[in-house]
């Protein structure tokens, strides 16, 4: 259900972690990982390197096209293609890719969700080690799949599987690079 992958920790890896990692990395606020539901959520920061692409509805259906939505898009894409290269994994397309900064909430989940409706992979890159914070994975029976939050870490699971991240523990904080690939 989740495969880790072998991160080969290049020297520009290293060098992108620094500026993520830093205290000039711009973040940005939401309220909700799935912002059209009522049920409570986990609030967090995200920095969006490729903004996923707007399927529209069936009544309004729009041509699904992304967009670069940061100056560090270049720098992430070339970082995953490596990661990816390093353990044969071949994709055609990067739908959306981000960074995600969580803090410990009294909410202890993320809500239950699928990113993107169209076929994907996602690919999450875990920046650094916390307590607590996992990933969660769901198969079609809800059985549940565990991923720790380790530092260098990286995953990969079929987008089709719901998922959803707990809160990390207090005082920590959680930073991920998440990609949708097909």
């Amino acid at each position: 259900m989740i495969k880790e992958l072998t991160n080969p920790i290049t020297d520009n890896y290293k060098d992108f972690k620094k500026i993520l990692l830093s205290d000039t990395m711009p973040w940005f606020y939401y309220e909700k990982t799935v912002p059209e539901s009522s049920n409570p959520d986990m609030p967090f920061f995200s920095h969006i390197l490729l903004r996923r692409p707007d399927v529209g509805t069936e009544e309004n259906p729009v041509i699904p096209i992304s967009n670069i939505g940061s100056t560090y898009f270049e720098t992430a894409y070339f970082i995953l293609k490596e990661i990816l290269d390093f353990n044969n994994i071949k994709f055609n397309i990067i739908y959306r890719m981000n960074l995600n900064l969580t803090f410990h909430t009294e909410i202890k989940k993320s809500e239950v969700h699928i990113d993107l409706g169209l076929p994907h992979k996602v690919v999450i890159i875990y920046l650094n080690t916390v307590k607590n914070g996992r990933t969660v994975v769901l198969d079609e029976m809800n059985q549940k799949f565990y991923s720790e939050p380790k530092e260098n870490k990286a995953i990969i699971f079929d987008g089709k599987h719901k998922h959803y991240a707990e809160s990390p523990g207090l005082y920590d904080k959680k930073i991920v690079m998440v990609a949708n690939i097909q």
